[in-house]
């Protein structure tokens, strides 16, 4: 099937650029394929079409044109990379006589399509109602489950509109209590990691840039079986995922993979899934995973950095661990900084290398110390608590080079 965008930017610009091709790969998760692409400098928004009424007939032209040249593959829709009102929806498809979506309803799409827990379906299921709502235009709109109503004073079409809003908000106030009691008890889970000792590390980063991928190859190291759905698509994971790292030599840590970030994500689902990314406000260190063979990587490195200040979580170290180096060809123009890190995490020694990467940032702030370890204090646990530089054995014991966790320090100081 294929698509003519609609999009809102400075012909030629970065932004406009990255804009269209991350909305070519949306509408290719839910089978569209880009025919053409038609935008606008705008700086204000036209209340009717969005868009300038002039553009709006250049596109219609276009459409026309080329679904007479192209009968047997013809344009299906015309995708609005912006979110449309529901009046907006309802004029530019009477003037191009076309199937309009627009941005947020593709990215709905894909969440209901990815949503495998009950949770991630609750937060989908209220993000669609409350788009639905807000979408509501004539009787011709309403909610499939209006029925007749009394009222004298206001025309048939506004009376089924107050009642399909009236009906859907009813139904949002119940699915929320039924996610709020799932809520609840992985508030319980999350307060039990909050209240113990083990460090704990936040993968963010924008979609299909490798946070699932990282997560798998630290957990297989950890000779787990849990590994996490790790698919190269947009939004395929919806829902955080928790995992205690425990590989010998290193401390142990919980790591968390959360939903993928992206530009302009809807209202809806900002509101929907927070509670999802409450996890990254709890975290001691958050890693943010960049593909490093993406144009427009900067732009996205951006887009993460405002959701995580829209989260309040700006205040938490973050380190980078650029991703996919391999598909550069070996070849890149980037030295990393004290914070970064250049792997291939289809490369065993560059996942060793990024969870020493990892444990070495959480643990920079803990007290290092030269201090002999009796044989009789049982060195694994120590070393699943604290991080172990160095150690050589010795008549009473190990002599270890150490950074203690605070957190156990009364454990393993002199006194104790």
């Amino acid at each position: 099937m294929k698509a003519l965008v609609l999009s809102r930017g400075k012909t030629n610009s970065i932004e406009l650029n990255h804009d269209q091709s991350e909305f070519s790969l949306l509408l290719k998760e839910i089978g569209y394929e880009v025919a053409a692409y038609f935008s606008q400098d705008i700086e204000n928004i036209d209340k009717n079409t969005y868009l300038g009424s002039g553009k709006i007939v250049e596109v219609v032209s276009f459409y026309h044109q080329y679904n007479e040249e192209n009968q047997d593959s013809p344009i299906d829709i015309i995708a609005c990379n912006f979110e449309l009102t529901g009046l907006q929806k309802k004029a530019i498809s009477a003037i191009t006589k076309a199937e309009i979506i627009d941005r947020t309803f593709v990215i709905l799409n894909i969440f209901e399509k990815n949503a495998k827990t009950k949770e991630a379906k609750l937060q989908v299921e209220i993000a669609r109602l409350e788009y639905l709502k807000n979408h509501l235009v004539d009787e011709k709109a309403s909610y499939s489950q209006v029925t007749s109503g009394s009222g004298h004073n206001k025309g048939k079409g506004e009376k089924q509109i107050e009642l399909s809003k009236r009906q859907i908000s009813k139904a949002v106030l119940q699915k929320k209590k039924e996610l709020e009691a799932i809520k609840l008890s992985r508030r319980n889970m999350r307060n039990k990691r909050i209240n113990s000792p083990t460090p704990k590390v936040c993968i963010v980063g924008y979609t299909n840039a490798g946070k699932s991928t990282l997560m798998n190859r630290l957990v297989k190291l950890s000779k787990e079986d849990k590994t996490v759905l790790e698919k190269n698509a947009l939004f395929a994971t919806l829902e955080t995922s928790t995992r205690n790292i425990s590989v010998f030599g290193y401390p142990s840590f919980f790591l968390t993979d959360t939903v993928g970030f992206i530009s302009h994500l809807p209202v809806y689902l900002v509101d929907a899934f927070r509670s999802t990314l409450e996890e990254i406000k709890e975290a001691d260190l958050l890693v943010q995973v960049v593909d490093l063979s993406d144009p427009f990587k900067e732009e996205e490195i951006e887009t993460t950095k405002g959701i995580i200040k829209d989260l309040e979580a700006d205040n938490i170290p973050m380190v980078n661990i650029y991703n996919k180096y391999d598909l550069l060809g070996g070849f890149a123009n980037f030295i990393p900084q004290e914070n970064e890190l250049l792997v291939s995490l289809l490369d065993e020694e560059d996942v060793l290398d990024a969870l020493k990467f990892i444990v070495s940032h959480f643990s920079k702030n803990w007290i290092r110390e030269e201090m002999l370890l009796p044989y009789s204090i049982d060195f694994v646990t120590f070393s699943k608590e604290n991080y172990v530089i160095k150690k050589t054995e010795k008549e009473d014991g190990y002599l270890c080079e150490v950074f203690l966790n605070p957190a156990y320090l009364y454990k393993y100081t002199s006194g104790n």
